[in-house]
């Protein structure tokens, strides 16, 4: 009986409604930190918003609940922001605009939790991080006191590269970018 709820989310993950997530410094057979979300971006918005509120549109409230699901949109825009940030760092990567030895961009955090990266892009055989990067569900940011944040939560990476590239993402501007920061809009994500 205890192997039943592992089985059944195996399944699920197979049908990739649901996805493991592992810090990109480690290995998804090989870990033990892992978290888990909704696979689709759709399936998560309906079951994280709009099903808060399904019996509610259904008795006829819909003009409250879509108030109420538009003020819940930033919240539910975290993930697939971030995803978009970090495919569109791979889209670089492969054009050559960012270093041509990164072999891995993905996630990562502490084993407490208690430190989290969007995006780290890791280098060569040893895995070096060599791109730290974040990504902000803001129309505005501050270039120069998110590198420090990102240099600060950088330091705690197991390898770490004496040069590293700092990206920030917001969705339409960042203000005051250090020298050798990448700045990333959602214009340059989506094209537009």
């Amino acid at each position: 009986m205890g192997a039943e709820p592992t089985r059944t989310f195996d399944r699920l993950i197979e049908l990739r409604l649901v996805q493991r997530v592992v810090p990109v410094t480690e290995h998804l057979g090989r870990t033990r930190r892992r978290s888990y979300r909704i696979a689709g971006n759709y399936l998560a918005f309906w079951l994280g918003v709009v099903d808060r509120y399904r019996a509610e549109i259904e008795r006829g409230l819909s003009g409250a609940a879509v108030l109420a699901m538009e003020a819940a949109l930033d919240d539910a825009m975290g993930w697939p922001w971030e995803e978009a940030f970090r495919w569109h760092l791979r889209r670089m990567i492969e054009a050559g605009e960012l270093s041509d030895d990164i072999v891995a961009v993905g996630p990562w955090w502490t084993a407490d939790s208690s430190v989290e990266l969007d995006a780290v892009g890791l280098a060569g055989r040893r895995g070096e991080a060599v791109l730290i990067g974040e990504a902000k569900w803001a129309k505005r940011i501050d270039g120069r006191a998110l590198v420090a944040d990102l240099e600060r939560r950088g330091s705690r990476l197991p390898l770490r590269a004496e040069a590293v590239t700092y990206a920030i993402c917001t969705r339409s501007d960042v203000g005051d970018v250090p020298v050798g920061a990448i700045a990333v809009a959602a214009a340059d994500i989506f094209g537009g």
